[in-house]
Parts: structure tokens; C-alpha cells; sequence
């Protein structure tokens, strides 16, 4: 299981890398999330060997929100004068993020096929 974590780890390391060598606009967290993603199509890194601690991650996805949502009541005064702003916009990002989503995951289905 420690192994499965310092692969998943180095993966995200290298590409927080990529993002400060080649000055990326993407974080490097998210570009570490698409070389895993690429690793995995390319069956350089096997599913099975990330496995289990993947599993972990995605069963306790909420711990990685507490800290912004704790830091949302330092800045509690700000939201209160835009908040129906936010709200259009917390609204229109989440269908944004639907659509999209359900329009890769359709493409993938079709491709797979």
C-alpha cells in the first residue's frame, strides 16, 4: 500500500515539476492528474498496482474540502456583499461541469466502441 502511494505521489511531484520548468498555466497538481490519466490509457502504470490506495482516495474525498471551506469563514464578509453573484456562479460552473463531464464520458463510451 505504501508503494501505491509513492506512485501516485511521484506521478503528482512530477507533474508539479512540469508546471515550474515549462511555466504552465495549468496547476501542477491537475497536470499530474492528467499524466496519471495518460500513464493509465498507455498501461504504463497497471490499474491494479494503484489500486487500493485510489480506492482510499475516492472513499475520503471529503477531507481535502475542510480546509478551503474553513478558510470560506475567514472571508465570510466579502461573500455577504456578491452573493447572489456567487451563487449564479457556483450555479453556472456546476452545469457547465455536468455537461462537459456527460460529453466525455459520451465520447469515451463511442470511442470504446
Amino acid at each position: 500500500m505504501l508503494f501505491e502511494f509513492f506512485i501516485i505521489l511521484s506521478v503528482n511531484y512530477l507533474g508539479v515539476v512540469l508546471e515550474k520548468v515549462f511555466h504552465l498555466p495549468i496547476p501542477g497538481t491537475v497536470n499530474g492528474l492528467l499524466l496519471l490519466f495518460i500513464f493509465l490509457t498507455f498501461k504504463i502504470i497497471k490499474l491494479e498496482s494503484i489500486k487500493t490506495v485510489g480506492e482510499f482516495f475516492v472513499a475520503n474525498m471529503v477531507i481535502t474540502f475542510i480546509p478551503p471551506s474553513v478558510k470560506l469563514l475567514d472571508v465570510i464578509g466579502v461573500l455577504k456583499g456578491d452573493f447572489f453573484k456567487l451563487i449564479f456562479l457556483l450555479m453556472f460552473t456546476t452545469l457547465f461541469t455536468m455537461v462537459v463531464t456527460a460529453l466525455s464520458v459520451d465520447f469515451m463510451m463511442r470511442r470504446k466502441k
